[in-house]
């Protein structure tokens, strides 16, 4: 009786000469092609922006750790526009780079933990480094799309220990805020900064009288939060849903809160009905009171402003347009200071210099 024949797969070597390899080989080959796909990606040009293979970038922060850019993201993985469906956003990606052209993709950051206050999505983590701690702040959602803020801590950004009294919950019992658990409710997108010796957060939350706001806390130990209330305040009215977004009017999101030239800067995205601008910036003389009248645009077709580095009155800065991480700059010492994107590889490499 005949051997059994030999069964083969065939590849072609970089000579274009064909291989012949069994299963396993081919198995373990295309394995490691598309690991090595999925983990290195090249960005050719500024507008390209980075992205995960498969997916697309959301609300992101950004850390710097021994000269490397670390950001963490929601990656999305959606078919239609909307992250509420079961399954959907589940963990914070983590990328970095040295010189935002070439980008390694590790291991998820966080992941959702069923049945708890994290237990349907994670979104828009912060960082802030104290010491040689970093902190995150991220918002957790449970079942019933109850939003709510969660500290986690890292010495290298690769290893995260969630604080054992999450959540934080904000925005519970304030006189102020429309707040639930059993229930869809806003309490997201939380922003970290040191002020006199206090570690302060800003959120996206909603007002009892229906209106979205920012709002703030604050704390000297991280356990224990002082209620600030809305630091600016949208309309109570003129909201409109559609199924797959682009709302005519919806939340004041991804706010950052920035001191320069003795002035507070707040960025937040907002839909707002009748005007075409999506990321505004508001200017206060003090960093707990803004007026929306005030707001201008700030960066255009760019959402979750980051600051990712300094030189003189000019900040390097990285946004998500279009489910890709892009880099901008904004000179703060002009009159009415204005992002815009950065368009060439030199550009971006002159902010590497010293």
């Amino acid at each position: 009786m005949p051997a059994p024949r030999r069964r083969t797969h065939w590849r072609y070597d970089h000579a274009g000469e064909a291989a012949a390899i069994n299963i396993i080989e081919f198995e373990e080959t295309l394995i490691a092609m598309r690991n090595a796909h999925y983990r290195q990606r090249h960005v050719e040009a500024p507008g390209e922006g980075f992205r995960p293979v498969g997916g697309s970038v959301a609300d992101f922060c950004a850390a710097e750790h021994e000269g490397e850019h670390h950001f963490f993201y929601i990656e999305r993985r959606l078919q239609e526009g909307t992250p509420f469906y079961p399954g959907h956003e589940t963990y914070l990606g983590h990328a970095s780079t040295r010189d935002f052209f070439d980008w390694s993709v590790h291991e998820p950051a966080i992941w959702i933990r069923p049945e708890t206050w994290e237990g349907a999505h994670v979104w828009a983590p912060n960082i802030l480094k104290r010491g040689d701690t970093y902190v995150m702040a991220y918002t957790g959602i449970n079942e019933r799309i109850s939003q709510d803020i969660g500290l986690a801590f890292s010495s290298d950004l690769f290893n995260w220990t969630r604080w054992e009294g999450n959540p934080l919950s904000p925005a519970k019992d304030r006189p102020w805020s429309f707040w639930r658990t059993d229930g869809i409710a806003s309490c997201r997108d939380p922003h970290l900064f040191e002020q006199d010796g206090r570690v302060f957060m800003i959120y996206t939350a909603n007002t009892r009288e229906g209106a979205t706001c920012i709002a703030m806390a604050s704390s000297a130990n991280l356990e224990s939060w002082e209620d600030h209330g809305p630091i600016l305040v949208g309309a109570a009215e003129g909201y409109e849903p559609r199924l797959q977004g682009g709302h005519p009017q919806g939340s004041l999101e991804s706010a950052i809160l920035l001191n320069r030239r003795g002035r507070w800067f707040l960025s937040a995205t907002a839909a707002v009905r009748g005007s075409e601008i999506r990321n505004w910036i508001f200017e206060s003389d003090r960093f707990d009171r803004f007026s929306f009248s005030s707001g201008r645009e700030f960066w255009r077709d760019a959402i979750g402003v980051e600051v990712l580095k300094e030189k003189g009155t000019r900040s390097l800065l990285a946004a998500f347009s279009a489910g890709v991480i892009r880099l901008g700059e904004v000179d703060w010492a002009e009159e009415a200071p204005v992002a815009r994107y950065l368009e060439t590889p030199a550009e971006v490499r002159a902010w590497l210099k010293p």
